[in-house]
């Protein structure tokens, strides 16, 4: 059996398909690195002339207003909410000018925490979140803007309890490791299963080119195929070599980060984030797509064994990996099961992260929830793809 794996992985490597889609990752990763990464513009970002401008228009109005009977209720109400707010913008600036970035940290987390509060709860016509939020007539722009100062305020919260250095590219998650967790929050996972499927919609049916010289081999059909999942998974794994180069480049332009920094967790409770370190997210998100990778594997191999046809492995596979845009969303998950649905966890970094729970308006969808409805159907496909290859009439190739 290990000499057949020795075969099955020498052919995997020596497949020109499979080399071009190292190539094209190893590119795409590049050019990432080298074009989108450095365009890469936060909607929170550290501003000081921003941050400057605000605390001076806000510190001259309190400096000139008169309140009295006569006052307009919301020049009272700008009297009464701007104080506290240019407190918290004075400690940051002053903590930008000092290089104190652990002070700047905190007194960003309660600006952050402070004007959600009152935009959130006073805004309406009057107050709003960052413009970024309301672009391309985005309808639910308050509830992004008011999930965005959230996650803000509880990521300046850890990085200032926490005891990771600090720069302006950590605040602005430029990092490296930043850079992965935002890459796995949105289409890295989705790069990852389609190459998975590129590189398992053939390792089945290959062997139709050679099968007198595959069937003397001792072992049963049911074997090989196992042998055959599993050199599509260990070949699934090394497509993050050719991605990682990227990454290498991005850590020495801008620092690669470490696993302590802060990843906001996304929920539906009192504080609605809570942190989690960056490597225990990024362990989260390497088991998930594992889980992917056994369950693309498994299915395709399920439907080379019935079907045959490596056009309709490719159709199956590419099926389950975009079947979510037919029936998502935003809220469709206070009324439909969707956590059931295998589908709905391809977003894998946004399922851990909450995020999909947030669009989807459910507290279901869960990293625990995931992997059991992955793991279930992967033990699905490999039943019924373990009954159809011991058939006495069934053939491999």
């Amino acid at each position: 059996m290990r000499a057949y794996f020795k075969m099955e992985f020498f052919q995997f490597m020596s497949n020109k398909k499979n080399i071009a889609i190292y190539v094209i990752l190893l590119f795409f990763s590049c050019y990432y690195a080298l074009k989108i990464a450095p365009e890469y513009d936060p909607i929170e970002k550290v501003e000081v002339s921003e941050i400057e401008a605000r605390y001076l228009t806000r510190e001259e109005f309190l400096n000139n207003v008169v309140i009295n009977e006569g006052t307009h209720p919301l020049t009272g109400f700008a009297a009464a909410i701007f104080p506290e707010w240019n407190e918290y913008d004075k400690d940051r600036l002053d903590a930008i000018k000092q290089h104190n970035l652990k002070k700047y940290a905190e007194a960003t987390f309660k600006w952050y925490t402070y004007s959600d509060t009152i935009i959130y709860r006073y805004g309406g016509d009057v107050l709003f979140y960052n413009p970024g939020y309301y672009t391309y007539g985005n309808i639910y722009a308050v509830m992004d803007g008011h999930y965005a100062y959230l996650y803000s305020a509880s990521r300046y919260e850890g990085y200032a309890d926490g005891k990771s250095d600090l720069s302006v590219n950590v605040f602005e998650e430029r990092t490296a490791l930043q850079t992965l967790q935002r890459l796995l929050h949105t289409y890295l996972p989705l790069i990852l299963i389609v190459s998975c499927i590129l590189f398992t919609v053939d390792v089945v049916l290959k062997d139709r080119r050679n099968p007198t010289l595959l069937q003397g081999l001792p072992l049963s059909d049911w074997r090989k195929l196992i042998v055959k999942g599993g050199v599509s998974l260990l070949g699934s794994f090394l497509a993050i070599i050719p991605l990682s180069v990227g990454l290498l480049i991005i850590g020495a332009r801008n620092g690669f980060g470490d696993f302590d920094l802060p990843v906001p967790i996304y929920f539906v409770g009192e504080k609605l984030f809570l942190n989690i370190m960056m490597g225990e997210y990024l362990i989260q998100n390497m088991l998930f797509i594992v889980f992917w990778f056994l369950f693309i594997i498994t299915l395709l191999l399920l439907v080379s064994v019935t079907l045959k046809n490596e056009f309709a492995n490719l159709l199956v596979g590419c099926v389950f990996v975009i079947a979510e845009f037919m029936y998502f969303s935003r809220g469709i998950g206070a009324i439909r099961n969707v956590q059931w649905y295998p589908t709905s966890y391809v977003q894998a970094g946004q399922i851990i992260s909450g995020y999909r729970n947030y669009l989807y308006g459910s507290e279901a969808l869960t990293f625990g929830t995931g992997l059991s409805v992955l793991g279930l159907s992967t033990c699905i496909f490999l039943f019924f793809t373990f009954l159809i290859s011991h058939r006495r009439k069934f053939k491999l190739f």
